[in-house]
């Protein structure tokens, strides 16, 4: 007689699934492993990553900048003298700012017989971008606060951000000043080039001023 195996227990059924759940374990371990290593060989790594730094980013220089900064000042600039000097309220009081990194063609008037050309293109531009916009005067850290007239060195920047020293450069209505060593020169000189590779404003009809050299007589 054939010996009677009575059904399967609990027990019995555990005992046999237990290696099909090891397993499962395993393998799942085994594919988290994977993609760990996987994802690390695949992710962009830190050194890797490129920042564009944008040009207006100061960078501190113990040798190029003073060991405190001058002040950055808020006002409204009430009148514009010539395309590189304003004059701008600040807490009540009216100081004349000569706007820093260019150089504008000056108009005929008692200390010059005859204007540059250009110059009335400059006066207009200026009006126009300035004229009683509120500023922020923001100076440069390689050089006085004013200069030996008592006018102050600022850069003039609008509630846009954009600095007017930019615009007017681009524009091709100023000049790049390279009378002064300042923080930015490199940019204005970059700017300049394209204003005078596009024949704009002063380097193109009819001035045709050359850089570096004085502007022409007014036409």
């Amino acid at each position: 007689m054939g010996i009677q195996h009575g059904p399967s227990t609990g027990a019995h059924r555990a005992a046999r699934r237990g290696p099909s759940r090891a397993w499962l374990v395993l393998a799942g371990i085994v594919l988290l492993a994977v993609g760990v290593g996987v994802g690390l060989l695949v992710a962009p790594r830190g050194a890797e990553v490129t920042a564009t730094v944008p040009t207006t980013t100061v960078v501190t220089s113990p040798v190029a900048g003073p060991t405190a900064s001058h002040p950055t000042l808020l006002g409204q600039v009430v009148r514009v003298d010539s395309g590189d000097e304003v004059v701008v309220r600040v807490d009540g009081t009216e100081m004349v700012v000569a706007v820093l990194g260019i150089d504008a063609p000056r108009s005929a008037g008692p200390q010059r017989a005859t204007g540059e050309c250009g110059a009335d293109d400059a006066l207009r531009f200026a009006d126009r971008t300035l004229s009683g916009q509120t500023v922020t005067l923001v100076p440069d850290p390689t050089i006085p606060e004013v200069d030996d007239a008592g006018r102050r060195l600022a850069y003039v920047v609008l509630p846009s951000q954009l600095s007017y020293t930019d615009a007017a450069l681009l524009a091709g209505v100023v000049a790049a000043d390279t009378s002064r060593k300042l923080w930015y020169a490199p940019v204005f000189a970059r700017e300049q080039g394209e204003a005078v590779d596009g024949d704009r404003g002063l380097w193109g009809a009819p001035c045709r001023a050359k850089p570096g050299e004085p502007f022409p007589a007014g036409r």
